[in-house]
């Protein structure tokens, strides 16, 4: 008699490629769910699990800006500036991060470390803008700042985007 055992992947996908996959269907709709009590619209609901699903069978697919760009654009349409905007920006970085690691193979190579650690350093240090412009926008009414403020933050952004692509670039570029 052969003995049946239910797989949750083919044969050769290591459990840290699941765990990706995983990630990558999760978090987006983690930071979707951030938003109870309030219930964003059906078709929000409905279409974010759908196409995670989507990116984590396909993570090198353009499917994949569609959960990002739908809870992201709920959240802007909504005018949320509290605590959640945070949290939500470090699930969807991290959803694309679990995505490009990855693409970067077929779901029967094992995922370098090394290749783990690049990414999740790159995945901090696009972070560190997240807080100053929430800052901003939190601390700032558009009606009352002056307009040299919103340069300075535009150019404290930028200052700080250049520096990330400075750190992140790879050793054979330096």
């Amino acid at each position: 008699m052969m003995a049946t055992s239910f797989r949750l992947a083919a044969p050769g996908v290591t459990t840290p490629v699941v765990a990706l996959r995983a990630l990558v269907v999760l978090l987006p709709c983690a930071a979707l769910a951030l938003a109870l009590p309030e219930v964003p619209h059906w078709f929000v609901l409905v279409v974010v699990p759908v196409t995670a699903v989507m990116w984590a069978r396909a993570p090198d697919h353009g499917v994949g800006i569609i959960p990002l760009v739908l809870v992201a654009g709920w959240w802007a349409a909504h005018g949320v500036v509290d605590w959640r905007v945070l949290v939500v920006a470090v699930l969807l970085l991290g959803a694309h991060v679990a995505a490009t690691l990855l693409s970067y193979g077929p779901p029967t190579l094992a995922v370098d470390p090394h290749l783990v650690r690049v990414w999740v350093v790159r995945a901090l240090l696009a972070v560190v803008p997240v807080p100053v412009a929430w800052l901003a926008v939190r601390g700032l009414d558009p009606r009352q700042a002056p307009a040299w403020l919103w340069l300075a933050t535009a150019a404290l952004t930028g200052v700080l985007l250049l520096v990330t692509t400075r750190l992140t670039r790879s050793e054979s570029a330096r």
